[in-house]
């Protein structure tokens, strides 16, 4: 930890993953919404109708709830997870028959032929091949049994296509603890934030034996999103599974229900995903992760859809780049070797939690967040939503309004990433503000998240007050790689840069209704940072 005049930097280091909380000097906005009533083109911008979401218990929900409860359903659950985790088993042991590496690329994929001989059911009208052998009776058509059969027949859309990927690391955390956040539904949603907009236990199936988690079984609900609102989030009802396989090696795994509780409109099923975590000693596990689902395509938006059907979006590497970036902020968390400013420093990363929590919940697709594009001609990419913060000692009372925008840079990812995150870079571009800022990277995505705050209250947080209480709006930026590979583009491809950034309205605003002049404020507040960002990365 360091003091330079205005500055106060914390920095984690692992490897190619890193994060960082930093207080910089300036921000891209107030916290206060300026509306300029005088301003002669405000007349001539439309007002915004929104929609606004409050959450209810889904009859589906409650739906699944019940069902599960059934002993025929808990049997079949059962029966269910156990067929994935030997699924998982193969797909993680036996690697060179069920994967194809392309060691020049550094990717792999799904070897579909093997994983179709080894897990697709038999043809339906095998049994009656059987009778037929077994009474001698003759049997109207010869069935075909050179069909390919998928695990889930005649579920969910007809448009669904397979997206498979694995990956492996190291992370800080001890078998015996991940496996327990993974089966708290609450402390799993809490670590996977960027990738998890909402999740719910369902049912307890099984609690496991006596004290340990070795069998326990569980069936939860979860909307899994990216961090813009240009993509959908993906819903699913599923079973997870935890089992003990080793002294050493614990494994985690998830299915969709949709075998059990058919879903005709289904847009995304889970099939068996999940990781194997070794101990490595010294509180380190090393973790490999299978993500393997059947996806609709047709409704992503052009801009991000190569991201996505890459598998980087929602696939192996960006969950276990997730765990291993959230397990070194645990550790940083606890670590009481640095003997400075101990509270301090623990206050600022609870509150830069809170922060980035807030950020990723706000930009994403998720129910929650209407969006709809700013009525004005040629800002059709522009987005906006609201919401109204009235008790919430956490946010700014009034309406809170967030616009966001996607737009592709020339630039690599690396680079325009280092240029948002470095202060001095931003001092090109944006007013004088103080903010607290985290930037965190992986492999598949940076994001660089921001809050102003005032002097008074960076004291206070410094000298180890409780954070819970202090005011904050976060924005953002998710820098995220382009994988189009349009000719002409920076090697590797370009960026696609997603900003996000919260107002508050204290005045003429209402959740349901933004007047014009609030129209024209936040379009001038994002169209001014693109053009800025823009010019500043390309000199």
């Amino acid at each position: 930890m360091k003091w330079a005049n205005d500055e106060v930097a914390i920095k984690m280091d692992s490897g190619n993953k890193s994060e960082n909380m930093e207080i910089e000097n300036p921000s891209p906005i107030d916290t206060s919404l300026k509306t300029h009533q005088n301003s002669p083109n405000a007349q001539h911008k439309s007002p915004v109708d929104l929609e606004t979401y409050d959450y209810v218990p889904r009859a589906s929900d409650l739906l699944v709830s019940v069902s599960v409860r059934a002993d025929v359903n808990k049997h079949k659950i059962t029966n269910l997870v156990i067929s994935a985790m030997e699924e998982i088993r193969q797909l993680v042991i036996e690697q060179e028959a069920l994967w194809v590496f392309d060691m020049d690329a550094g990717t792999c994929s799904l070897n579909v032929v093997e994983y179709k001989k080894r897990f697709s059911p038999l043809d339906p009208t095998l049994d009656e091949i059987v009778k037929m052998i077994k009474t001698e009776e003759p049997i109207l058509g010869i069935p075909n049994l050179n069909e390919d059969f998928e695990v889930f027949p005649e579920i969910g859309s007809m448009c669904l296509e397979r997206e498979a990927s694995r990956d492996i690391g190291l992370v800080c955390m001890s078998p015996e603890n991940l496996v327990e956040m993974f089966m708290d539904v609450d402390q799993w949603s809490r670590m996977f934030y960027s990738n998890v907009a909402n999740a719910k236990l369902l049912e307890v199936i099984s609690r496991g034996e006596g004290s340990s988690l070795d069998g326990a079984i569980q069936v939860m609900t979860a909307e899994f999103q990216v961090s813009s609102p240009l993509v959908e989030t993906r819903e699913s009802y599923f079973a997870r599974y935890s089992k003990q396989l080793s002294v050493n090696i614990w494994a985690v795994v998830d299915v969709s229900l949709e075998t059990i509780f058919p879903n005709p409109t289904a847009t995304f099923l889970r099939r068996p995903s999940g990781c194997f975590i070794q101990s490595m000693g010294d509180g380190y596990s090393k973790v490999l992760w299978i993500e393997h689902s059947e996806v609709d395509y047709t409704l992503v938006h052009h801009l991000l859809k190569p991201l996505v059907t890459s598998g980087l979006a929602f696939g192996a590497k960006r969950w276990l780049g997730t765990l291993a970036l959230q397990c070194d902020r645990v550790a940083a968390y606890v670590d009481d070797r640095v003997p400075l400013m101990q509270d301090g420093r623990k206050s600022i990363l609870k509150l830069a939690d809170r922060m980035t929590r807030s950020y990723h919940a706000g930009v994403s697709a998720s129910p929650e967040n209407v969006w709809k594009p700013i009525p004005i001609p040629g800002a059709e990419d522009i987005l906006v939503t609201t919401r109204y913060s009235e008790d919430d000692p956490q946010t700014p009372r009034g309406v809170c309004i967030t616009v966001a925008t996607t737009i592709w840079l020339p630039n690599h990812p690396s680079n325009v990433f280092e240029f948002l995150r470095n202060g001095d870079h931003r001092r090109q571009t944006l007013p004088l503000i103080f903010y607290l800022q985290e930037s965190q990277t992986t492999s598949t995505g940076s994001y660089v998240v921001y809050a102003p705050v005032d002097l008074f209250t960076m004291n206070s947080v410094l000298s180890g007050d409780n954070p819970d209480n202090i005011q904050i709006l976060a924005s953002g930026f998710a820098v995220l790689p382009d994988q189009s590979g349009t000719p002409g583009r920076e090697e590797n491809g370009g960026t696609l840069l997603t900003i996000a950034i919260q107002v508050v309205d204290q005045h003429s605003s209402t959740p349901q209704y933004l007047p014009p002049i609030s129209v024209l404020t936040v379009y001038s507040i994002i169209t001014e940072t693109v053009k800025l960002i823009r010019a500043a990365i390309s000199q």
